[in-house]
């Protein structure tokens, strides 16, 4: 059980992929292999139950199936994220009580999403149950792609005026907007995370504190060997990880049908999971499978090239 109370959210998160069999029930074998895989390669932790995770997909049973063993396999040394993902706020509250009985420490949450929020009250609502919910540390989470609601500017700096939150994952891909976030975020203390795989670099020279790259299920020491060049000063290191995020991200998501199905074959072009979503999502074609599987894994911490067919 992952008991790592207040630990700092940095460096490089994965929104881990969740394998699942083919009656839709979580691979238990392959969601812990997919786990280990990016703990080995140098990760400061894993992000469960996410968007690439298909949080809001899994039905509630496994869903918690899932956070458990997510939270069975992430070490006290690693950061373990649980997102609380939900079409209300009472379910996300639901999810935020059984993260913290199975031993999370830090829980990601979304505004609520189908019927959209607009005005700043419903998303004060929604954040400000979620943290009175949990002695969890909330990570506010914007992802206006999935949940078709950006979160106001000024609600965040209403939330972090009151020290609502400790940190902050934005994947809006706006970068005007995150620059405002990164001074609200420098003005009231709490950390910036870029969740947008193009605006790695840029993220990073901002003074993001981390990232949260969905193709780091894929390719995690790309995403190491950015983070390190970022700590490092190493401008020329952290471009190239960005051009190699950008080619990963290009194959898996962008020419893929759907991005979930494109990172899951992804990963189950390395021997881990089936690569097939749940319903109503399907697996991506034959011809997108051929692209990917001509992929090879570079790790650019040795600037080894590694075959993985």
């Amino acid at each position: 059980m992952n008991n790592n109370k207040n630990a700092v959210v940095n460096g490089v998160i994965v929104p881990i992929i969740t394998p699942v069999d083919q009656n839709e029930n979580v691979d238990e074998v392959a969601f812990r292999a997919a786990i280990r895989r990016c703990l080995d390669a140098g990760v400061d932790g894993i992000f469960a139950g996410g968007s690439a995770g298909m949080g809001p997909l899994l039905s509630d049973d496994q869903w918690q199936r899932a956070m458990e063993i997510a939270s069975d396999e992430v070490d006290s040394d690693r950061v373990l994220l649980g997102g609380a993902i939900s079409t209300s706020t009472r379910r996300a509250v639901e999810k935020i009580k059984v993260l913290e009985k199975t031993g999370f420490k830090h829980m990601a949450v979304t505004p609520s999403f189908y019927y959209t929020l607009k005005r700043d009250q419903e998303f004060l609502a929604h954040f400000d149950k979620c943290r009175q919910a949990s002695s969890m540390d909330m990570v506010v989470y914007n992802i206006p792609s999935c949940t078709y609601s950006s979160i106001p500017l000024s609600v965040l700096e209403q939330m972090a005026s009151q020290g609502w939150f400790t940190t902050m994952k934005e994947s809006g891909g706006d970068r005007a907007y995150f620059k405002t976030a990164m001074e609200i975020s420098l003005q009231y203390g709490f950390d910036l995370l870029q969740g947008n795989e193009p605006d790695i670099a840029w993220g990073l020279s901002c003074g993001a504190k981390g990232i949260i790259p969905v193709c780091a299920n894929y390719e995690p020491q790309t995403f190491v060997a950015a983070w390190n060049a970022s700590k490092n000063g190493d401008n020329e290191m952290l471009e190239q990880a960005q051009k190699r995020a950008d080619y990963i991200r290009e194959i898996l998501l962008i020419n893929s049908e759907n991005w979930i199905a494109g990172i899951m074959y992804g990963v189950a072009s390395l021997g881990i999971g089936s690569g097939i979503p749940v319903l109503p999502l399907e697996e991506v074609s034959e011809s997108s499978k051929k692209q990917i599987d001509a992929l090879n894994i570079i790790n650019l911490c040795s600037g080894a090239l590694n075959e993985h067919n």
